[in-house]
């Protein structure tokens, strides 16, 4: 007989961002009530607008779960197995994961090596990183057991603590979207920038407006922008896009690079 899978991640995701839930759930008990209310004391022109409320609240929640779990559980939805394949890492390379305090994306890249380390350069600021649910996903982020594969060093997004053209290979994974600021990210992909080698390689995912199933996306990403905005992000900080995902229509993954030294030159014959 084949074992059902918990969609702990989904789970997981529903906990961080519970207000949302919280609300809609909240919203469809009170419709119910005032359904029976209505229907008991024979205040019949409740009922209409009762049930619009109940049917609201209930596509909703249903839009939203199923975001959560396309997002989370649903085959192939996993970010950092995704960027990991698209970075073409080998076992025994050092690579570098910006992060937040939520480490899942630098614990499931440390799997991947035998070898290899992937520092963790936290560069959380609760001035700049203002999301509540983020915060909810720091206080909830499981702690890791020790693992040689993995160091973990705080930064910030104006000077990563490593020297210049010193690492191949950088995870982001949905980070750039927590600071506010253009100006902010910008200073982060410089930073980014300074560190790779060239031809070194960003693997950046980000959550974007979906075009596809939008009768139950529509509502829960509309506010998002596009892959559009990510990927000229990327070209106006140098790099050079080389690959594209989109997995379930709702994240995009890119690869990235830093130019190399030829292609430098190569530029600069031009004028």
């Amino acid at each position: 007989m084949a074992t059902v899978k918990r969609p702990r991640h989904t789970l997981q995701y529903i906990r961080i961002h519970w207000p949302v839930f919280f609300i809609l759930y909240g919203i469809l008990v009170f419709a119910i009530l005032l359904i029976g209310v209505g229907l008991a004391s024979g205040w019949y022109s409740f009922v209409p607008f009762s049930l619009a409320m109940m049917l609201v609240a209930s596509y909703l929640l249903v839009a939203f779960v199923y975001v959560a779990y396309r997002l989370n559980d649903a085959p192939n939805s996993d970010a950092a197995e995704l960027l990991f394949e698209m970075s073409q890492a080998q076992p025994s390379n050092n690579i570098v994961c910006i992060d937040l305090g939520l480490r899942t994306t630098a614990v499931t890249a440390a799997q991947r090596l035998t070898t290899g380390v992937v520092t963790v350069i936290d560069v959380y600021n609760p001035q700049s990183n203002t999301g509540a649910a983020l915060r909810r996903g720091r206080d909830l982020a499981p702690k890791p057991l020790y693992d040689p594969r993995l160091n973990w060093i705080d930064g910030s997004i104006d000077l990563l603590p490593l020297p210049d053209r010193s690492i191949g290979t950088v995870f982001m994974n949905q980070i750039l979207s927590e600071f506010w600021l253009s100006e902010e990210r910008d200073r982060l992909l410089a930073e980014v920038f300074r560190i790779l080698i060239p031809e070194g390689r960003l693997l950046v995912a980000e959550r974007i407006r979906s075009q596809i199933n939008p009768m139950l996306t529509g509502p829960v990403t509309f506010t998002l922008p596009g892959s559009e905005k990510w990927r000229a992000a990327l070209e106006d900080a140098g790099f050079i896009v080389q690959r594209e995902e989109c997995p379930h229509g709702l994240l995009y993954c890119v690869r990235a690079d830093r130019p190399g030294l030829t292609a430098g030159k190569q530029m600069r014959l031009r004028f």
